[in-house]
C-alpha cells in the first residue's frame, strides 16, 4: 500500500443536502456534477431539487424543483448524465403522491431534464396500471409499476431496477403473492402513448421492458432467483460469453438464489437482451397480463447465472450495498466480496468464464459503493473512512485521505485520470450537511 495524499477543494456550502449518485454524475464533458438536495439517503420521498455544480467556478444551477413537495412525495433523486449529450434521468415519485398514497418503490419513474431546459421534464418509461376482469391491462412497452437506479449505456438505453404496483398492493394481503424486484431496460425511439389517468397512468419516451427471470417460487440449490438487483450495463460495446458469441446489449445483476439449505446468497447472473432490430420484429406482446406474468422477462431476453460461490466461507456478492461495474471492454464485473476472514474485498469476475479473482488485501472491509474509471485500470471506493485508488491489474492500493472526524459517504467519481469528485459531511447537530468536494490527485 502507498500513501500520496489528495489535495481538496469544497465545491458546495448551502445548508442542505447535496447527494452525488452512486454513477454517472459526472457530465460528460467533465465540467459538472449533478446531485440532489437529500442529506440522507432514505430520504427521497421528501426530497425536491435536483442541481448541477460546475466544478471549476462552483456555479450553483437548479434544473429542477417539484412543485408541490410534501412529506409524502413526490420526491426526486439519483440523478445520472447522459454519456454523450448534457441530459439527466433521475427518480421522481408520482405527481398524484398524497397522504392515502404516498411515494413508495413501485410509485416513481424516471424523468429526463436537459440542462438547457431545466424544470421540464418528460417521462422515461410509459405507465399503465388499468385492471380488466380481474387481469392486468398493459400497452406493449409500458410498465405497471416503479423504476429507480436508472443507469445509460454507450447508446442512451436505460436500465432500472423495478417494483410492480399491482404485485406490491395484493402482496400485503394475499399470502400466495409475493412482492419481487427485478430489472429491466428502456429503449429510445419507441414512444408509448397512454392516457392519463389522474397522474397514475401516463406516457413515456421510452420503450421499457423487463429483463430478469424472477420466481414466485423458488426452489433450494437450483438456479431461480427471488428477486434481480444493482444491475449493470456490460462493457461499452457489449461482451463476447463462454462460447465466443459477441452480445452488444446486455446486463449483469445480483439474483438472490437459496443454496441447499435454503440461505440466501447474491450470486451474479447476466441477461443478454435483444438488439434494436430483433426488439423491433417481437415488439408486440399480449395486453392481458396474468398476475403471476407480470415479472416476465421481454420475450427473446436469456438469462445464465455466472457465478456459483456456495461453497466459499462467505458466499456470494457481501459488504456494504454496491451496484455490478462492468470493465469498458466488458471481459470483468467488480463487486465486493468477502474474504476467508469476514472482510469486504475488490473482487472481479470473468464475464465469460465466471471465474472469481480477489483483488485486495484489505485489512478492513470496503465502505460504500466501487467505482471504476473510464480505461478500466483503477477502481475507488472508502475503507477506513478513507479514500483510496486500486490498480486493478496489480491490486496496488493508494490512500488519498486521511481519515476525518466529518464522515464520506457514497461513490468516489472518477473526472479524467487525476482528479476525484466526492461526498463528505460537513458541521454538525442540525447543521451537518452532505457536501461535494474535489480531489486532485496531481
Amino acid at each position: 500500500m502507498s500513501e500520496s495524499k489528495v489535495r481538496e477543494r469544497q465545491l458546495t456550502f448551502a445548508n442542505h443536502g447535496h447527494m452525488l449518485n452512486h454513477r454517472q454524475a459526472i457530465s460528460p464533458d467533465g465540467c459538472w456534477a449533478v446531485y440532489d438536495s437529500r442529506n440522507e439517503d432514505a430520504h427521497i420521498a421528501r426530497t425536491d431539487t435536483i442541481e448541477l455544480v460546475q466544478i471549476d467556478s462552483c456555479e450553483i444551477s437548479k434544473i429542477y424543483k417539484t412543485p408541490t413537495q410534501t412529506i409524502y412525495g413526490p420526491g426526486v433523486g439519483a440523478a445520472a448524465f447522459h454519456p454523450h449529450d448534457l441530459r439527466v434521468v433521475f427518480i421522481h415519485g408520482l405527481e398524484s403522491c398524497s397522504i392515502e398514497n404516498p411515494y413508495s418503490a413501485a410509485r416513481r419513474f424516471g424523468a429526463i431534464v436537459g440542462i438547457d431546459a431545466p424544470g421540464r421534464f418528460v417521462h422515461a418509461e410509459a405507465r399503465s396500471i388499468q385492471r380488466a376482469e380481474g387481469q392486468r391491462v398493459r400497452a406493449s412497452g409500458a410498465l405497471s409499476g416503479g423504476t429507480h437506479a436508472h443507469s445509460w449505456n454507450h447508446d442512451g438505453w436505460l436500465s432500472f431496477t423495478y417494483n410492480d404496483a399491482w404485485l406490491e398492493r395484493v402482496a400485503r394481503t394475499d399470502p400466495r403473492v409475493r412482492d419481487r424486484r427485478t430489472i429491466g431496460f428502456m429503449v429510445p425511439g419507441l414512444s408509448i402513448a397512454i392516457e392519463d389517468n389522474d397522474g397514475e397512468d401516463f406516457s413515456g419516451s421510452f420503450g421499457a421492458f423487463l429483463a430478469a427471470n424472477v420466481c414466485q417460487s423458488v426452489r433450494n440449490g437450483s438456479d431461480d432467483i427471488e428477486q434481480a438487483v444493482e444491475e449493470c450495463w456490460i462493457g461499452t460495446n457489449g461482451y463476447g460469453d463462454h462460447l465466443g458469441q459477441h452480445h452488444a446489449y446486455a446486463l449483469a445483476c445480483l439474483g438472490a438464489v437459496r443454496n441447499d439449505d435454503g440461505i440466501l446468497v447474491n450470486e451474479i447472473f447476466i441477461c443478454d437482451l435483444l438488439g434494436a432490430i430483433e426488439l423491433s420484429e417481437t415488439f408486440a406482446r399480449p395486453d392481458k397480463i396474468g398476475p403471476n406474468e407480470l415479472l416476465n422477462p421481454m420475450v427473446g431476453c436469456k438469462q445464465r447465472r455466472l457465478t456459483r460461490t456456495f461453497d466459499r466461507k462467505f458466499p456470494g456478492v457481501q459488504g456494504p450495498r454496491n451496484w455490478l461495474i462492468s470493465s469498458p471492454d466488458g471481459k470483468h464485473l467488480y463487486a465486493p466480496m468477502r474474504d476467508e476472514r469476514g472482510v469486504a474485498q475488490l473482487f472481479r469476475v470473468s464475464t465469460s468464464s465466471g471465474v472469481v479473482e480477489q483483488i485486495t488485501e484489505l485489512a478492513q472491509s470496503i465502505e460504500g459503493q466501487i467505482s471504476l474509471d473510464v480505461k478500466g485500470k483503477a477502481c475507488s471506493f472508502i475503507c477506513d473512512q478513507r479514500i483510496c485508488v486500486v490498480d486493478v491489474a496489480t491490486g496496488q492500493v493508494a490512500w488519498l485521505t486521511d481519515k476525518l472526524e466529518n464522515p464520506l459517504c457514497g461513490a468516489i467519481h472518477f473526472v479524467g485520470d487525476q482528479k476525484l469528485v466526492f461526498n463528505r459531511y460537513v458541521g454538525t447537530g442540525r447543521d451537518r450537511f452532505v457536501q461535494v468536494f474535489i480531489g486532485d490527485r496531481g
